[in-house]
């Protein structure tokens, strides 16, 4: 793969899962295809949530670090960023975290692994942030003990930590691969590798229930009323892996027709976002919706400086 194309995937990775963030979050208030794409169109700023802050925080972790952190350093960058920009829309799990550590001595992990009545964290909130780390791991053997490490900082249930590793794999799946590669027998081939990668039944039998119902020509919709598409990640990630491979050619069309499924429509927009952008590069997205992005400047730079890294 040439230089060229790798920027373009890892752009397209990072700005892609912030305008699905951006889109998603805006889809709540405005629900059908036509408002939706006026207000895009009408708005100066569009702009992201706790999704893309926390996609932030794991591409500065890693640059700060050199890409030699720990977990104890990731959660360090997650609250520094949310005693900033509190106003994201967090879920009630990371500011929680954050308090405790704050009047306590234990660590971002141990105090994570204590909500739920001591089961962790299942949501989807260590997956929707974890497209920068799919990105700079993609040739990475070791991606779902990496992707581990990021999601314990606040997700410590094996379901919470399955969903953030199965999608930055896909994630490096598509990397490599050219837009217009995907056919049907490559698709099924990657849902093999994914249900073969993942950890946990649950997950496993999620993915082969989607890849049937696909088989079978079953819409989205039907899948999502089978699947889910909410807060819990064993339901929004395998539904945003089935949406991208629905239409993996066309970033707005896809886009636009999965957070208007979907119930967590940020986070939803945010995983989606961010596969079609790493599949189809930064050229396939909509220069004017880009150009829209909140703090697109910061975003753009810290992208290259993780590329930067990556040659090194």
């Amino acid at each position: 793969m040439t230089q060229i194309n790798i920027k373009s995937k890892f752009l397209g990775g990072m700005i892609g899962g912030a305008l699905g963030d951006c889109i998603g979050e805006l889809t709540f208030r405005y629900g059908n295809e036509k408002t939706l794409l006026t207000q895009v169109a009408k708005k100066d700023i569009i702009r992201y949530t706790d999704d893309t802050a926390m996609a932030i925080g794991i591409a500065e972790t890693i640059i700060t670090t050199e890409g030699n952190w720990t977990t104890q350093d990731l959660g360090r960058i997650f609250h520094a960023n949310f005693n900033e920009e509190p106003y994201r829309g967090y879920g009630s799990g990371p500011p929680q975290i954050f308090r405790t550590v704050e009047r306590s001595d234990k660590n971002y992990q141990e105090i994570a692994s204590q909500l739920f009545g001591g089961e962790g964290s299942f949501g989807n909130g260590a997956s929707m942030r974890i497209s920068p780390l799919g990105l700079f791991y993609y040739d990475n053997s070791d991606i779902y003990e990496i992707a581990k490490k990021s999601a314990v900082a606040t997700h410590t249930n094996p379901w919470g930590i399955d969903g953030a590793a199965t999608l930055a794999k896909l994630i490096s799946l598509l990397v490599p691969k050219q837009p217009g590669e995907l056919t049907d027998q490559q698709k099924n081939g990657i849902l093999d590798e994914l249900i073969e990668f993942s950890h946990t039944d649950k997950y496993k039998n999620i993915l082969k229930r989607g890849k049937e119902l696909i088989q079978q020509n079953k819409s989205l919709k039907n899948v999502e009323r089978i699947i889910g598409s909410g807060v819990l990640a064993y339901t929004s990630v395998p539904f945003s892996i089935f949406a991208f491979l629905y239409n993996p050619e066309s970033y707005k069309k896809n886009l636009i027709d999965t957070v208007l499924l979907s119930r967590d429509r940020d986070t939803v927009g945010a995983m989606v976002g961010g596969l079609l952008g790493a599949y189809l590069g930064i050229e396939a997205i909509p220069d004017e919706w880009i150009q829209k992005i909140e703090n697109k400047s910061y975003i753009e730079n810290l992208t290259l400086k993780l590329l930067e890294l990556k040659k090194e």
